[in-house]
């Protein structure tokens, strides 16, 4: 055979997966073979690391790396034991594979990475379970789907019994389905009859008041680890009786002792007396002050007082007296002049909240600055040379003038007022008046004893707060100069208001017929609501509502003025179907 023919090296190729080599021709260089990451080759069953010629003859065997992956389950059992979420924690199994590569002379080997999830068995999830001590309540669908996608989301795989609660004790008055409608659910509610606001339930001796239910104990129930869950013990409550009533069969019911009007408040459960007052109050009845009820079938004369604990109404008229009530005050006819507060004490608590809210507020900031000078270093040692006497008393005369103002202002308004908390409100008055007005400041001995004043004016106004909740309304169908004064709401269900002083702590309605407000000043916190203000002489009237109440009038004639908060408007013609608020800029709109 000639040699003649061309010269041609070696060469080797990765050719799906396979190694492929050809020989060199003539005197050609054979093909080399450089092991890569992931694979190991042996050349005559001996590994090799570095180049190394190979042949068609030459024995090759590669043998691709593999790196095992793990699953690791995590088992978290939930704060109240009622179930279990389980999720994995895996590292993938990773597998190296040949590139395929062209025939060339010198071949290093390349490799590509592949990754897969190792099989999750569901034993194993059960085994993580047992090692937890969950074995309650196992949910096989989650387990399943977790063993089947364990790089998944966690899944719930254990679910125990939740308990199942009691009911706590709770009291039935009965009394309840005997009274009238509500005004407080009822505002909107154009069909109620007002007239009917002031209805009074009456029991008489022996009638059932109240009937106790008892608590329900509620069942255990399961963790998923087996313990049981107790649930929570229902509270149980205890009937009160107070006078008038009296508790039987064992604390579970309430009846009356005693012809009344049945209340409860506070946690205790009475009977109010009623005083039946057959021929009206004159001079010749005097006075009338009753701790309980007070119906007066007839007229209240002249100058007469009539006071009550709970309620009063007058079937009559009732004129230039005075009618004081710590509930709700009906006068069926026609109120002229005189004093009405429906509430009592509790009106004139509220209508100085916000002067008790400005005095504290003012005794507050005053004991900061005296604080914030004493601190200071170089005014500081100027005020202690100058004595904090002095120093108060400066402070009270220029900074704070609104302290001795606000003292001042609540000594007046309850002069002459009696009721619930009215002594502790003199007492406290007293105080500040003879500490913080005049010279009083001169007598403190420092900034301690004002922070007991502070302390003492804060615990105080709380209590009032706490006064000004029980129903104190008003109900008349005609008032004429008089002074009305009610807690929650004024309902004049007649001819109207004329040249009266209406005070609501919620709401003024002049709906009658022809429900007219004329002169004088009406004022409510939350809403006032008339057929027609003023008249067509301009009957100089005010309407009056804090910032976030509402003024509606059917009609409204000149030289009406209309108040939403502190934002005032006169109206100079006349003007249908008004509505007043402010705006979310504090600007008084008319709808």
């Amino acid at each position: 055979m000639s040699d003649e023919g061309p010269l041609r090296d070696g060469s080797v190729a990765i050719i799906k997966g396979e190694l492929k080599v050809i020989d060199p021709l003539k005197n050609g260089r054979p093909a080399t073979l450089i092991p890569g990451e992931g694979v190991k080759v042996y050349v005559n069953e001996t590994e090799i690391t570095g180049p190394t010629p190979v042949t068609t003859a030459t024995a090759v065997r590669l043998e691709l790396l593999e790196e095992q992956g793990s699953i690791e389950v995590k088992v978290e059992i939930a704060p109240d034991g009622l179930s279990a979420n389980a999720h994995c924690e895996v590292t993938k199994n990773r597998s190296y594979v040949l590139k395929d590569t062209a025939p060339r002379r010198v071949l290093t080997l390349s490799t590509e990475v592949r990754e897969s999830a190792p099989v999750l068995k569901v034993e194993e999830i059960e085994a993580a379970l047992r090692k937890k001590g969950v074995f309650v309540g196992l949910n096989w669908g989650g387990i399943e789907e977790l063993a089947a996608d364990p790089t998944g989301m966690p899944r719930v795989v254990a679910e125990g019994t939740p308990p199942i609660p009691g009911k706590d004790a709770w009291i039935e008055l009965k009394f309840q389905e005997m009274e009238g409608p509500k005004v407080r659910a009822s505002l909107e509610e154009s069909k109620v009859d007002w007239r009917e606001l002031s209805y009074i339930p009456t029991v008489v001796e022996g009638d059932e008041l109240a009937v106790k239910h008892p608590l329900v104990l509620g069942r255990p129930g399961l963790s998923v680890t087996g313990q049981p869950i107790e649930p929570l013990v229902p509270r149980d409550v205890e009937l009160v009786a107070g006078q008038g009533a009296q508790v039987v069969d064992n604390g579970m019911r309430v009846v009356a002792t005693q012809k009344g009007r049945p209340t409860a408040a506070n946690g205790r459960i009475e009977v109010l007396p009623i005083l039946v007052q057959e021929r009206g109050v004159d001079l010749s009845t005097g006075n009338i002050r009753f701790t309980g009820d007070v119906l007066v079938k007839g007229n209240v004369s002249e100058t007469m007082v009539v006071q009550a604990g709970g309620n009063i109404e007058v079937l009559g008229n009732a004129e230039h007296a005075m009618l004081i009530a710590g509930g709700e005050i009906a006068v069926r006819r026609n109120l002229i002049g005189g004093l009405v507060r429906a509430g009592g004490a509790g009106v004139v608590h509220l209508r100085n909240e916000d002067l008790w809210k400005q005095l504290i507020q003012g005794l507050e900031e005053c004991a900061a600055a005296i604080n914030q000078i004493a601190s200071h270093p170089e005014l500081g040692p100027v005020a202690a040379r100058q004595g904090w006497r002095r120093v108060l008393h400066q402070l009270l005369d220029t900074k704070f003038r609104v302290i001795p103002e606000s003292i001042r202002e609540l000594s007046q308004a309850y002069n002459g007022v009696e009721g619930i908390l009215v002594d502790e409100v003199q007492q406290v008055l007293t105080e500040l008046r003879k500490r913080l007005t005049g010279n009083g400041p001169l007598g403190l001995i420092g900034s301690g004893e004002l922070k007991a004043l502070v302390k003492r004016a804060q615990n105080l106004s709380e209590d009032i707060k706490k006064q000004c909740s029980s129903s104190m309304s008003f109900v008349a169908s005609y008032v004429h100069a008089a002074k009305v004064e009610a807690g929650e709401d004024i309902i004049i269900s007649g001819q109207g208001s004329y040249q009266a002083h209406l005070y609501a702590g919620r709401a003024v309605r002049v709906h009658g017929k022809p429900g007219v407000v004329r002169g004088g000043i009406v004022e409510a916190r939350e809403r006032i609501s008339v057929n027609e203000v003023g008249s067509a002489s301009g009957a100089i009237t005010l309407l009056k509502v804090a910032a976030g109440g509402v003024i509606e009038a059917g009609k409204v004639f000149p030289n009406v003025t209309l108040q939403v908060g502190a934002v005032r408007h006169l109206c100079d013609t006349i003007q249908h179907g008004v509505v007043a608020r402010l705006n979310d800029r504090h600007e008084l709109v008319l709808g």
